[in-house]
């Protein structure tokens, strides 16, 4: 059984006798004629409205993400013997900043200088005290809160570990800084 060939709309055989004005036929290749339409010549082709094509969505070019800074957990990168002496406090912090009696902004900008100023002197290893905040038998605000502020892209991208200098003493965290190489 033959098939019989559908002929085509009015708007594809313009489309395909537009695209044939620009072949150049091979030597010897006869340029194929244009099929039938199925519209006599003096109907108008049917008006067609082309959806406009939404430009493709681009993924943003992002920095390569550093994991999250986390307390008392050794970060990749750091060799065992200076996890160790940061650990163990042997590691002594070049400035302390001592939190008590700021309000969460204030603490807030006083952190982030801290650490933009020791990174900007050179400086390893910091210490910042937020005492324990065990008024109303929680956990205080700061010390609930830094953590965070060292995770903010700003400021994590200069600092490789944290830890607490004793783990008996929760209320102060020691950062050591990544170093600056030219």
């Amino acid at each position: 059984m033959a098939r019989r060939a559908k002929p085509l709309p009015a708007a594809d055989l313009e489309v395909w006798t537009r695209y044939l004005r620009h072949v150049r036929p091979l030597r010897g290749v006869r340029v194929p004629e244009a099929p039938p339409a199925n519209k006599p010549a003096s109907a108008r082709p049917e008006p067609t409205i082309a959806a406009p094509t939404p430009a493709p969505a681009l993924a943003p070019v992002l920095p390569p993400r550093r994991p999250a800074v986390a307390i008392g957990v050794a970060p990749p990168g750091l060799d065992r013997a200076t996890w160790t002496k940061f650990r163990a406090g042997q590691i002594a912090p070049e400035r302390t900043l001592d939190l008590h009696g700021m309000t969460t902004a204030a603490a807030h900008v006083a952190v982030s200088a801290l650490i933009a100023g020791a990174v900007s002197r050179g400086m390893r290893c910091v210490e910042i005290v937020t005492g324990h905040g065990r008024r109303a038998g929680g956990e205080g605000v700061l010390r609930r809160e830094v953590p965070f502020w060292l995770n903010d892209g700003a400021l994590r991208s200069h600092i490789l570990a944290v830890c607490h200098p004793h783990a008996a003493n929760q209320g102060a965290l020691r950062v050591l800084l990544r170093r600056v190489r030219p």
